[in-house]
């Protein structure tokens, strides 16, 4: 207590707290100041030349960051990291999709460059096709033609069958004309008609 009433005037020079006083028990001075007393007394020294030094200043605590200012810098700090490793993320992520649909698309346009060729052919099958089908005949026409080649070869035969008796007739005439004897034997086609 006696330490506690006895600093009360402070000096210029350092700015600690001195009183005449003070020379009896200069430790409980320093430790009344809240310095520590780093000065040694050497001996044939007395205490009041120790005090007359001027006294080291105690260094300066490192004042801490504010628990706000700390977290809205740390917060900061996190949400700019976090979100340059979502941009990253997220351009990776676009680069790897547009290369999918990039060959996606090439083997879309290599199917789809098939799908011409194979459509070319079938339109030149189906163009030969037409073709065939306009110079071929039907069922009913070639029904047709064997009637009429049969009517045809039928009159063919009977025209045949006709010039032969008409030729035989002609042999009987020049056979008589000559006196000859005719021959007996008639064409069978004319033996019939």
């Amino acid at each position: 207590m006696i330490a506690r009433r006895l600093f009360t005037s402070r000096t210029a020079a350092g700015g600690a707290l001195i009183n005449s006083a003070t020379t009896a028990n200069p430790a409980a001075a320093a430790a009344a100041v809240g310095r520590r007393f780093e000065s040694t007394v050497k001996v044939g020294e007395s205490v009041s030349s120790v005090l007359a030094r001027p006294p080291q200043l105690a260094p300066k605590k490192k004042r801490p960051i504010g628990g706000f200012r700390g977290g809205v810098v740390g917060f900061l700090l996190g949400v700019t990291t976090a979100g340059a490793f979502g941009f990253v993320y997220l351009i990776e992520e676009y680069q790897k999709a547009t290369s999918l649909v990039l060959s996606s698309v090439d083997g879309l346009e290599k199917s789809s460059l098939k799908v011409k060729e194979y459509v070319k052919k079938i339109e030149a099958v189906e163009s030969d096709l037409a073709k065939l089908r306009a110079s071929s005949a039907t069922t009913q026409q070639v029904a047709q033609l064997k009637t009429d080649w049969r009517k045809q070869s039928d009159i063919l035969a009977r025209d045949h069958l006709e010039l032969k008796a008409h030729v035989w007739e002609i042999e009987q005439d020049v056979d008589s004309a000559l006196g000859r004897a005719s021959s007996s034997k008639k064409p069978a086609a004319v033996a019939k008609s």
